[in-house]
């Protein structure tokens, strides 16, 4: 077996009849990881110094090291926080994932090296920017690495109070350290990738929900020519215009609820650094507590993402975008919620105002799941897709996805609801329950992901144009809907903006917000 990259120091030995230890040196150490038949698993790779003690709530520090590193199972996620959201828990977190402070570990797939430098896809899991974590059984590469013969590398950022703190005690810059995590990770892959027997030149960022918002972010703050990137898939959310002045008050009642009150500074935060994280966790997932997200510092997070793209001041990469049908989709809503989450997000707007935008004869529960659908998921995948063609970014493909199956089916009516796509396109959906459909579905959608990471200049499946905005169009691409599976026909073309009406009659006013 030969390895043709001289930095690699790729070693194996054999562990057992299907599997062998491998090493390979990096500079986060010589990693033991396991090869078995013929792909490279590396997980819990340090890549940062852990930030607990006088290193919480600071940026990352690099983590570099000679020294032999066991590669051979997952890091701990970072701590959690499902406040208010009993659903997502039970969702995403059960049973319990283990937790720690000190998480900063990322995953590596690759297949075994060749003369030939492949393409890399790196995953940015989801969960609000509050809780998620790259070792979810439902995102392991084995699968979409060893079909598609890609790199696939997946990691851990900081989340809620611990990532994204907004404090006052803070530089502002200092703030939104789960997205300087992200930053570290991409750097890593920049310099360690090709020891796996990748490509630095030919990366796609591909993440879903918060982890879509984390692309957009990226794309937003990076120039033209800065980006590590040369690609980006975003699955269901992109950051949208924001308002510019941060608000302290969830860090400074978290502050206070833990036994730090001194005023705003150095000794507060000396205080905080010393309060244990299992008793920060506690008070995070209590009813006190609010959501923790990122504040507008114009480094990582900018007020108008989508002025940014417009004036060419972001990094202009093909990417794909979009959301699942039933995007919005949760369980026992209902009208008042409606109001609820019209008073806090659109004070102006009111539910009479909404019910117009919507077939009639909707219950009040499908009524907020489509509002919530479009306000979140839809309408961003309108704006940015439009903006960038606007600003003559070439290759934007825009989707929605439709495929409804039985087994994936975890709340009454979810149909294509969020995430639902994740099984398919990594191949960890249930083999015991699965369709014929569902497996078919899962090898195409692999293989238009894949498509995209190894040339986005190219369509990513048949029949999938690149998007043109308007209503004389038709390069909307919906994906496997009406039973269509196969690559050669799960792209069905609507006009472009088809889906759009309630975003460019109420929601796109408030999410793109020009100054």
């Amino acid at each position: 077996m030969r390895f043709p990259f001289p930095l690699a120091a790729v070693a194996i030995v054999q562990a057992s009849v299907s599997s062998a230890f491998v090493s390979i040196n990096t500079t986060s150490g010589l990693l033991r990881g396991l090869e078995s038949n013929g792909l490279l698993t590396f997980k819990g790779i340090r890549f940062a110094e852990p930030p607990t003690g006088p290193l919480r709530w600071e940026p990352p520090a690099p983590f570099t090291s000679a020294a032999l590193q066991n590669a051979t199972s997952f890091g701990p996620s970072c701590v959690q926080q499902f406040p208010f959201a009993t659903i997502n828990e039970q969702l995403f977190n059960t049973p319990p994932l283990p937790e720690n402070e000190d998480c900063l570990f990322l995953n590596v797939w690759a297949p075994v090296p060749t003369k030939e430098k492949l393409p890399v896809l790196i995953w940015i899991h989801g969960g609000a920017l509050d809780f998620g974590a790259a070792r979810n059984p439902e995102y392991d590469g084995a699968s979409i690495s060893s079909n598609q013969h890609i790199v696939v590398v997946s990691f851990n950022y900081r989340l809620n109070v611990f990532g994204f703190p907004g404090s006052p005690d803070l530089p502002l810059d200092g703030n939104n350290l789960g997205f300087l995590d992200q930053e570290l990770a991409f750097e890593w892959v920049q310099q360690n990738v090709v020891h796996f027997g990748g490509d630095p030149q030919r990366v796609t960022i591909m993440g879903q929900s918060a982890g879509s918002e984390s692309v957009s972010a990226a794309i937003s703050r990076h120039s033209p020519s800065s980006a590590p990137f040369r690609a980006a898939i975003m699955l269901s959310l992109a950051q949208v215009s924001t308002p510019p002045t941060p608000s302290f008050v969830l860090f400074d009642s978290f502050a206070s609820a833990v036994g730090c009150t001194q005023a705003p500074g150095a000794a507060r935060l000396a205080c905080l650094r010393d309060v244990p994280a299992p008793v920060i966790r506690t008070f995070a997932n209590g009813p006190s507590s609010g959501l923790f997200g990122p504040v507008v510092d114009n480094l990582t997070v900018f007020s108008d993402p989508l002025q940014r793209i417009r004036t060419g001041l972001t990094a202009r990469v093909p990417f794909i975008i979009g959301n699942t049908q039933d995007d919005g989709s949760l369980p026992a809503l209902n009208m008042t919620d409606l109001v609820a989450f019209l008073a806090t997000t659109f004070p102006l707007v009111t539910a009479d105002e909404v019910r117009p935008l919507y077939p009639s004869g909707l219950t009040d529960n499908a009524i907020i799941s489509e509002v919530f659908k479009d306000v979140i998921f839809l309408c961003p995948a309108e704006l940015w897709a439009g903006a960038a063609v606007g600003a003559g970014v070439k290759d934007i493909y825009r989707y929605t996805y439709g495929p409804v199956f039985a087994d994936l089916q975890l709340f009454p009516n979810a149909g294509a609801w969020h995430t639902s796509e994740l099984p398919e396109i990594f191949g960890t959906f249930n083999r015991s329950t699965a369709t014929p459909s569902e497996v078919k579905l899962s090898h195409t959608m692999q293989t238009l992901i894949a498509n995209f990471v190894k040339n986005p200049s190219v369509p990513p499946a048949p029949h999938w144009p690149r998007y043109v905005p308007g209503n004389t169009t038709t390069t909307l691409a919906r994906l496997a809907y009406d039973g269509n599976v196969a690559l050669g026909n799960v792209v069905q073309v609507a006009e472009s903006d088809s889906i759009d009406g309630p975003c460019d009659a109420l929601w796109n006013q408030f999410l793109d917000v020009r100054g």
